[in-house]
């Protein structure tokens, strides 16, 4: 054997040492909740992982050998039959998480059809070594059960107060509302009750979504698994999207970990030429409108779109407005329309004064990180708390989209271009976020590799996981102290009224004596 043999032997070696094979199941059809791991699957497969995803958003990327992409995008069709998200924006917060959890249904059970997932199901010699779940689509979590691996669970926002709760993680619905409600700071007596019952029933329907998708997990995996809830319980670890500077500071585990703060964010690229030009003209500088990937512009109605034309044609500003459809009749000369933009690199244009946004996470990370102040419109999900997290911490106004006129619209809009304060609160807050040890993706993929070496994280398990309720409120110390002060009253107050018979009667004796 010559010694480039044993070189090429020790390399490989060495090499397979520190490879696993990962499986992520992301069934979510949305590229904002996509666009969060796929820098966590891409950076996986750069450190010699085998990385398998079954994604409806994937990178396509050929240079990524590691990579294996399920591609599931054919789920946005069952999404749309399903949920019209600007009607959802309608319609209460109970009843548009019903509808995506009938929807939720129907779209894990599509992609579990997928002749991929099927191979994976059937294929008796696969196996990996950790599996990532997001928890939108608990379902996913029976391929841990599966491959007898440990299981990560994700989120692509922050995780509900039964989800923290059901990793022994303490979380106060007072301190840290839930991520569907908009409050935000100092709460009032009604905001903090709504909040505690609203917890409640958010624990109601986290369960529900369980016991839905337990009857995929019996379909398609077999009868002989545990009910989804079981599997569910020993998750090894969470991944949550957020980072102390924007959202509530709230105690964390070791094993709740924050990837949140531009992790999906890419690297600069070039503009198009006529783009960059636009951008490069507009002196007076450029307003950016954006709905998102879910809200469409096109669908709105023609009153609110007469309202926001008007305002932004005496507007003297370039507007760029992501529209999803070719032309936008009545529009004036300043608005320039497409179906899509480049918004990361937009946003690092100089002439970007201004965003418009529907007050998506992503969103709202990505003009921060280039200290654009804002303007929220929130439609649906954690919107109106995100919108309310950046107006609480100064970096922008919100308006009510269904409300607005064009006096209130004009009057936000230019308020925030002719006051710095927004601008510079946006900068403060940014350089905060920066200034980290390490960036969220980077915790990410050591704590990922952590639980692949060590097999799991059954070692920084909380033991409030084995505590029953009334134990971990100490409803039984509390219930025996009280029972201990009130036999203690009792007894006070029954040997006060004996001694003040025992005194009674020897002052009528005594009194007697005397007659």
């Amino acid at each position: 054997m010559t010694w480039f043999s044993v070189l090429f032997l020790f390399v490989l070696s060495i090499a397979s040492t520190f490879s696993a094979r990962i499986l992520g199941i992301v069934s979510t059809t949305s590229y904002s909740h996509q666009s969060a791991y796929l820098p966590l699957w891409k950076e996986l497969s750069l450190r010699g992982h085998q990385v398998t995803i079954l994604t409806t958003d994937p990178l396509r990327d050929p240079t990524l050998t590691n990579l294996t992409e399920i591609d599931c995008s054919f789920s946005y069709k069952t999404k749309h039959r399903k949920l019209n998200l600007n009607e959802l924006a309608e319609v209460s917060s109970t009843q548009m998480i019903e509808r995506i959890i009938s929807a939720g249904y129907d779209i894990l059970e599509e992609q579990l059809q997928h002749s991929m997932v099927q191979n994976l199901l059937k294929n008796e010699t696969e196996h990996f070594d950790v599996v990532l779940v997001e928890a939108m689509y608990t379902g996913g979590a029976a391929f841990a059960e599966r491959f007898n691996c440990p299981l990560i669970q994700m989120l692509s926002l922050d995780a509900f107060h039964c989800q923290y709760h059901d990793m022994g993680n303490p979380s106060h619905p007072v301190l840290n509302p839930e991520v569907m409600l908009p409050f935000v700071g100092k709460l009032n007596f009604f905001q903090r009750l709504i909040s505690v019952g609203f917890s409640f029933v958010m624990r109601y329907y986290i369960g529900l979504v369980a016991d839905s998708q337990d009857v995929l997990v019996k379909k398609y995996f077999g009868n002989d698994y545990p009910h989804l809830r079981e599997t569910l319980s020993k998750t090894s670890m969470w991944f949550v999207n957020t980072n102390p500077i924007f959202h509530s500071v709230r105690p964390l585990l070791p094993n709740i970990i924050q990837f949140g703060g531009g992790t999906h964010l890419k690297a600069p690229k070039p503009l198009p030429k006529d783009l960059q030009n636009l951008l490069d003209r507009a002196t007076n500088g450029i307003i950016y409108f954006s709905l998102g990937s879910n809200v469409k512009s096109k669908f709105l109605s023609q009153e609110r779109l007469a309202i926001l034309m008007e305002t932004f044609a005496e507007l003297p500003y370039t507007i760029l407005w992501k529209f999803e459809r070719e032309d936008l009749p009545g529009k004036s000369e300043n608005v320039i329309i497409s179906k899509w933009f480049p918004q990361q690199d937009i946003f690092r244009h100089p002439n970007v004064k201004l965003f418009i946004t529907q007050g998506g996470l992503q969103s709202i990370e990505e003009a921060m990180y280039n200290y654009i102040p804002m303007i929220g419109m929130p439609f649906i999900a954690d919107q109106k708390h995100n919108v309310n997290i950046l107006v609480h911490k100064g970096m922008g106004l919100s308006l009510d989209f269904a409300t607005m006129d064009k006096a209130a619209l004009k009057e936000t809009i230019l308020e925030i271009l002719n006051n710095p304060k927004y601008r510079y609160k946006v900068r403060e807050l940014a350089e905060l976020v920066k200034d980290q040890p390490m960036t969220g993706l980077e915790r990410a993929v050591w704590w990922t590799e952590y639980v692949i070496r060590h097999k799991g994280a059954e070692h920084l398990r909380s033991p409030a996981k084995d505590l029953p309720l009334y134990q971990y409120f100490l409803l039984d110390v509390i219930g025996f102290c009280l029972v201990v002060i009130l036999v203690a009253i009792y007894i006070l107050i029954k040997s006060i009224s004996l001694i003040g018979r025992l005194l009674n009667g020897i002052l009528v004796k005594t009194k007697s004596k005397i007659e």
